[in-house]
């Protein structure tokens, strides 16, 4: 016959209290340990620098004779964003008078749909015999290459053989061949200035 001394038999099986608390304690700290910190991201940014270059940029056109294309000294491509420097900019629309657009440097994003011209920005109207019919000057331009419009804010000259025309800010519509001075529009006639 075996006897049972519960009261040893309890001193070794641990209390039901302390065995709740050891679980919830490490059940707590098994899930603050699995917990991951988030990693830190490390961004990389693409860039590229390219010499002498030449852009056939015809994204937004349907017919072939309406494209722009982009000429540089050199392009640096960081990001979402490029950088011209010394570029010219030659716009075509159809059979009309192309545009030559030319400054010190210019940006765009990756999509080349707006073109910022800064630095002696110029915008030069040829007729197809090559003969430029005028020519628009600005500290800064903004080029909408899918619209084909030019604006700026700042002062601009407006240069013709028999003319000059000076103001504050335009907008010069390549496809419907309209100019507009937004501002103080003063006019300088080649006949006034001879005499």
């Amino acid at each position: 016959m075996v006897i049972h001394n519960w009261r040893d038999v309890s001193s070794t099986i641990l209390p039901p209290s302390l065995v709740f608390t050891l679980a919830l304690v490490t059940g707590v700290l098994s899930k603050t340990l699995l917990i991951e910190k988030p990693a830190e991201r490390i961004t990389f940014q693409n860039s590229m620098q390219m010499s002498g270059v030449e852009i056939v940029h015809n994204k937004f056109e349907t017919e072939k004779n309406v494209l722009s294309i982009i000429t540089a000294d050199s392009v640096e491509y960081v990001g979402e964003q490029i950088t011209f420097i010394n570029p010219n900019l030659t716009s075509y629309n159809g059979d009309a008078d192309l545009i030559k657009l030319s400054a010190t440097n210019a940006s765009s994003n990756s999509e080349m749909n707006m073109v910022h011209l800064k630095g002696g920005a110029a915008i030069k109207k040829v007729d197809s015999e090559g003969k430029t019919r005028f020519t628009i000057r600005s500290k800064e331009l903004v080029f909408n290459v899918q619209d084909k419009i030019m604006l700026t804010d700042k002062a601009v000259s407006i240069e013709q053989r028999r003319f000059k025309i000076y103001g504050q800010g335009m907008v010069f519509n390549q496809k419907l061949g309209t100019l507009e001075i937004k501002e103080q529009a003063r006019l300088k006639s080649s006949k006034v200035i001879d005499r």
